[in-house]
């Protein structure tokens, strides 16, 4: 093995995996160049939301606050509440450094990057002590990962469509802060379990369990992850190497520990969560068994491929290394069918994008190297290590293809973002927001989904309604659905409108109307898709609910500005029938009204 790090073999996978990550957001400076007004770009839609949390942080608003319905201090937990850690530290940080949230987003973006492919890195050397393989892994798990989750271009040359394109691993801040956290505590399992002195192991074993407590309230699908490919590998260990099993015993019941004090307050916290939480987080209840995800198949095919060297003796399945891949390959199973015991499903194709997917590629290499490599040295031969260099490239050229194929399919959209900044800072600056006695921020109607969406990032005030409004929990699905229904009678939308977003299958609209288990059916494994009759009953209450529309729906909260795009002004009729506008503000492709309500008739 060797000791000394050859910087170049981690050095240039990182530049190379910096680029591809921030490759959409050199497009939108390049396009606007000095025009740029601060926007970061979005890369997963769920962004915003926790972009939203972070700004509320950096405006010293309390844990438990919802920005998404403008109110500090609510009694329940809610998953931002309790998986802190990442909004706290990026938080932190921006207030030291005076950055405001979308610009602590951007250099998260290129940190993420850069950690996550380093801790890959030296989890490579750690087991196979071979500098390129090191780095070609890093790239391989990280470039190819999301074609091993059949998502993103894969998915989009095949069927045409996907649930999530470009890079998931990074994702801001949750997978994102506590990705490279995964692999940092698998670095250090692996540590603990093979070396061979007592103190390190244990000190080793200890570090790890400090490192899984971070895990626990940075993000729910990577700590259980974490915690299903421990115990997967912890078993294997403890079967098969007899001598060591007294030194495995001792080192595993450690972490176990750290495990235990960390998930059990995690749970006491859960206990508090809000009511709706499951029901917004599309919690299922079934047994039913899940063996056809594409990480589950490509971890039995390495698997079956492990156990078809072992029988022509060129892999010892008794030796920590290959305990470690089937270890990686067998956690998808566990992940995906943990429910056949616990009876509870959450979302499980967040573990394929997240975390199952970047395993079962990292099996796979470490198989290749394993397999490859010569019986009697351990090292590998040239024309195996040309091979290695080959599937770099491969890995390179398919990380631009995500990385340049998101980039242009959504500049228009990251384009618009940025033009919103004008007003969204002048809110922000010249007209801060602050709670009233109730502690309830004052409101915005931005007829624009997305400004709608981004406002909370930039300002203290809450949306109206946008497609994250429910995401804390904070309002019941019915309370969701009557602000969605207020926000489109008050944007100008009537039932046409309405039934030509749905016929659109646009995501806001149908998760707002249905659910977002039903709109995505991939988030949950028991969604029923949407009926025509259902659509039509939709329409129809919308169409009631304008005709009923009076005093006690216009408020609360009372609307104090309005948002509209210059270039695609609304029908203003509704919003002038509860509320008298001024004459407006210009901001670049936005247009700001001041809003009074009328008096009652």
């Amino acid at each position: 093995m060797h000791h000394r790090i050859r910087w170049k073999f981690v050095l240039i996978p990182t530049l190379i995996v910096l680029f591809l990550s921030v490759y959409p957001q050199i497009n939108v400076w390049m396009a606007k160049g000095r025009g740029w007004n601060g926007a970061y770009v979005v890369s997963n839609y769920d962004e915003v939301a926790y972009s939203s949390y972070v700004n509320a942080l950096i405006n010293d608003r309390p844990r438990k606050t919802d920005p998404f319905i403008g109110k500090d201090n609510i009694e329940a937990e809610t998953l931002y509440s309790i998986q802190a850690v990442p909004a706290f530290t990026t938080a932190y940080v921006a207030k030291v450094f005076g950055l405001s949230a979308s610009s602590a987003f951007i250099i998260l973006n290129f940190l993420i990057a850069i950690f996550s492919t380093v801790a890959i890195f030296f989890l490579f050397r750690a087991v196979t002590g071979d500098h390129l393989v090191a780095g070609v892994g890093a790239l391989a798990v990280l470039c190819l990962g999301t074609a091993a989750a059949f998502q993103g271009e894969l998915q989009h040359m095949i069927l045409g469509n996907y649930l999530c394109d470009f890079f998931p691993f990074l994702r801001r801040y949750q997978p994102g802060f506590a990705f490279p956290i995964f692999f940092i505590f698998s670095l250090l399992v692996w540590r603990a379990f093979t070396s061979e002195k007592k103190r390190s192991g244990l000190l080793y074993a200890a570090a790890s369990g400090a490192v899984f407590v971070i895990l626990v309230y940075s993000y729910f699908y990577l700590w259980t992850a974490a915690l299903a490919w421990f115990g997967v590998f912890a078993v294997f260990s403890f079967l098969a190497r007899g001598s060591d099993r007294r030194n495995i015993a001792i080192r595993g019941v450690i972490v176990g520990a750290f495990a235990v004090a960390a998930v059990v307050p995690f749970f006491i916290l859960l206990s508090h969560r809000v009511m709706n939480m499951d029901d917004v987080q599309l919690l299922d209840l079934t047994h039913a068994p899940n063996v056809f995800e594409l990480p589950e198949l490509l971890g039995l095919t390495i698997t079956a491929a492990c156990l078809c060297l072992a029988k022509t003796g060129k892999l010892e399945l008794r030796s920590p290394t290959v305990l470690f891949i089937l270890s990686l390959a067998l956690t998808p199973i566990v992940l995906f069918n943990q429910q056949v015991l616990t009876g509870h499903s959450l979302q499980p194709v967040h573990y394929a994008i997240f975390i199952a997917n970047y395993l079962v590629v990292l099996a796979a290499v470490l198989l290749a190297w394993n397999g490859l490599r010569s019986v009697e040295t351990g090292e590998l031969s040239q024309r195996a290590r040309r091979g290695f260099v080959y599937l770099a490239l491969v890995a390179v050229i398919w990380g631009f293809v995500e990385s340049s194929a998101t980039t242009k399919r959504n500049a228009g959209y990251e384009g618009l973002r940025d033009d919103a900044m004008p007003v969204l800072t002048y809110l922000r600056d010249a007209e801060p927001a602050k709670p009233d006695a109730d502690g309830q921020y004052p409101t915005v109607l931005s007829t624009n989904l997305m400004v709608a969406d981004y406002l909370p990032t930039v300002t203290s005030y809450r949306s109206l309604w946008n497609p994250h409004t429910n995401s804390a929990g904070g309002v019941t699905s019915a309370e969701n659905l009557e602000l969605f229904e207020r926000y489109a009678y008050l944007s100008g939308y009537d039932e046409n409108d309405l039934a030509q977003a749905i016929d659109d299958n646009l995501y806001e609209v149908m998760a707002a109307l249905f659910g977002g288990g039903r709109a995505v059916p991939e988030l949950a494994t028991a969604a029923n898709r949407i009926t025509a009759r259902e659509k039509q009953a939709a329409v129809a209450r919308y169409k009631n609910y304008i005709a009923a529309f009076d005093q006690t729906h216009a408020s609360p909260p009372v609307i104090d500005y309005l948002i509209v795009p210059v270039n695609a002004e609304p029908d203003y009729k509704n919003i002038d029938r509860w509320y008298v506008r001024d004459e407006g503000k210009t901001f670049g492709l936005f247009k700001l009204f001041h809003l009074e309500r009328r008096a009652a008739n």
